[in-house]
């Protein structure tokens, strides 16, 4: 399975943040990870355009958490990764930013990571098939309902 890099924050975001830094614990015990910009949680304003005039407007707010981080190995090269999510937790945006460099650059450790990247994907999937099934059983054929107005002359 072929995984999006920008797919990867939000299949990580379904699992737990203690199986995260678990499987990071192990990899990244001998790392130096420093932030290159502190990770930040809070509100974004949320803009779209009418469709008719084009004029912006705001829908509301949403959660947003962002991180981008740095990772220097002992043999002092350094990696770079970031992430953002539409939730409010420092600790799990901080977390999916490591797990960003590690998977991007493929550092030692990476197949453990993507395993719940797939893991997360393969939860992903099977909720929108729930949803998608949801809303198939909502759809109305409207042909039917005025093929039963013609019958009632």
């Amino acid at each position: 399975m072929n995984i999006s890099r920008c797919d990867w924050p939000r299949a990580l975001a379904t699992q737990s943040k203690t199986q995260i830094a678990a499987v990071l614990n192990e990899i990244a015990a001998h790392w130096t990870i420093t932030p290159v910009q502190l990770p930040q949680t809070g509100l974004a304003m949320l803009q779209l355009r009418d469709s008719a005039f084009n004029d912006p407007y705001f829908l509301g707010e949403i959660p947003l958490a962002s991180a981008w981080i740095t990772i220097s190995t002992e043999d002092n090269q350094e990696y770079q990764g970031a992430a953002q999510l539409m939730d409010d937790d420092r600790e799990k945006i901080e977390a999916l930013a490591v797990c960003d460099a590690v998977l991007a650059h493929q550092l030692p450790g990476w197949l453990a990571i993507y395993q719940l990247v797939e893991i997360g994907m393969a939860e992903l999937t099977t909720e929108q098939n729930l949803r998608n099934a949801m809303l198939a059983l909502t759809r109305v054929d409207f042909a039917l309902l005025n093929a039963t107005e013609h019958d009632d002359d």
